[in-house]
């Protein structure tokens, strides 16, 4: 029976693979079609959609590779193990895969976009007494922003005063762009700073708007160097569950590897595999930094 899964698994994933990626003297009419159907089943547009939002810039054409090995790998280990129900389990694994990493991609960012944010403000705050002219004193922090991502917001910001040139609606778009609700009061300050002056108090207001953004940034540290510690330990354990299976099946004194070559042992098996894929997805949610209250 698995012999003959396994066979059938590997003629779809390389029939998928081939109307994916055949080559270009193919008609092109039918090639878009087959394209779409088969995005139409994964939903890779969705996910490049979603990777885009989340910052990861990754096509619809990697993704699918990226499940495409998942499952090769899943089914190579169930082979290997002579084991169906790791092979299920794999399937449903790499049909979950994309999601998680995207998530995973987008705390990472938002996590960049936090660790990032305070210098250039520092530095925009020390340039408005001077300038007295929010559009000037971004432009010569943005020259001083060693950071693409962060290079990418300004630019943002004067193409929007480009096009509308309007100081509040250009600082609402920035402010959007980096969605982190700490940097609101920022914002907000710097909007009524610009409409209302830039006098001692108003400047004051954005320092302290800085200062939460730094308290919060110290902590996520904190908690992030925390987080590894306890990752580590839930990784050594995971590690040493599955030496278990492996210390008896060299132990077993009748000749024949129950683990490999009996119903329970593979249901065992399944288990184990299942178990882990479970315990480290939620270790990974439990244990991330949950930037989205910020």
């Amino acid at each position: 029976m698995l012999p003959f899964l396994s066979g059938a698994l590997f003629a779809g994933l390389f029939l998928f693979a081939w109307f994916l990626f055949n080559p270009p003297y193919q008609k092109q009419d039918n090639k878009r079609l087959i394209i779409m159907q088969l995005s139409g089943i994964v939903d890779l547009r969705r996910y490049e959609n979603e990777a885009t939002i989340a910052g990861w810039n990754v096509t619809g054409k990697e993704i699918a590779v990226i499940v495409l090995l998942a499952a090769g790998v899943c089914a190579i280990t169930a082979l290997l193990a002579e084991n169906v129900f790791i092979l299920i389990a794999g399937l449903v694994m790499a049909a979950y895969l994309p999601p998680f990493l995207i998530e995973k991609k987008r705390q990472s960012n938002r996590l960049h976009m936090v660790s990032k944010l305070t210098d250039p403000f520092r530095i925009l705050l020390s340039r408005i007494p001077d300038q007295q002219n929010i559009t000037r004193a971004l432009e010569k922090t943005r020259d001083e922003v060693t950071d693409e991502r962060i290079r990418r917001l300004f630019d943002g910001y004067f193409q929007d005063m480009a096009i509308s040139g309007s100081v509040r609606d250009a600082l609402l778009h920035m402010k959007k762009n980096i969605n982190i609700k700490k940097c609101d009061l920022f914002f907000t300050n710097l909007i009524l700073a610009h409409y209302e002056g830039f006098t001692v108090e108003a400047c004051k207001a954005l320092d302290k708007a800085i200062e939460a953004l730094e308290f919060d940034l110290r902590a996520i540290e904190k908690v992030k160097e925390q987080n590894r510690i306890k990752k580590r330990k839930l990784y050594l354990t995971l590690g040493t569950v599955w030496l278990f299976p492996v210390i008896l099946s060299f132990v077993n004194m009748t000749g024949t590897n129950i683990y490999l070559n009996t119903l329970p042992g593979r249901l065992l098996i399944f288990l184990y595999f299942a178990g882990s894929v479970f315990v480290y997805v939620k270790g990974e949610h439990y244990l991330s930094l949950h930037l989205d209250e910020l």
